[in-house]
C-alpha cells in the first residue's frame, strides 16, 4: 500500500481538529508544539516493543509520530505538495554531499 504524504497530510489536519488538538481557525504555531513534544518522547524511546498495535519499537512509533506532527503542521501552513517538497529537499542533501 502507497502512502501519499499530500493526501495523508490533509487527514492528519483533520484529525488534529476532530481530536481538538487544533481549531479550525487556530495558527499553526500549537502544531510546533505537537512536533517539540513529538521529539521529545523519541528522544526517551527505547529499542523495546511499543504498547501500541504491531511490531514496532518504541523508537519507530515515535519517531513516525515526529512525521506526522511535521507533516500536519506543513499541510497547515499551506504547502502544496509535501512530496515534491521532500523530494527537492533529499536532491539537495544528494548534490551537498558530492
Amino acid at each position: 500500500m502507497a502512502i501519499t504524504l499530500n493526501k495523508s497530510a490533509i487527514k492528519c489536519e483533520e484529525i488534529a481538529i476532530a481530536s481538538g488538538r487544533i481549531a479550525p481557525n487556530s495558527s499553526s504555531r500549537s502544531l510546533l508544539y505537537d512536533i517539540s513534544r513529538s521529539w521529545r518522547v523519541l528522544l526517551d524511546a527505547s529499542c523495546f516493543r511499543s504498547g501500541n498495535p504491531g511490531p514496532w519499537s518504541e523508537r519507530e512509533d515515535a519517531a513516525a509520530e515526529v512525521i506526522i506532527s511535521t507533516i500536519t503542521y506543513l499541510q497547515r501552513i499551506g504547502c502544496k505538495n509535501i512530496e515534491q517538497l521532500l523530494k527537492d529537499t533529499i536532491e539537495r542533501h544528494i548534490r551537498q554531499g558530492e
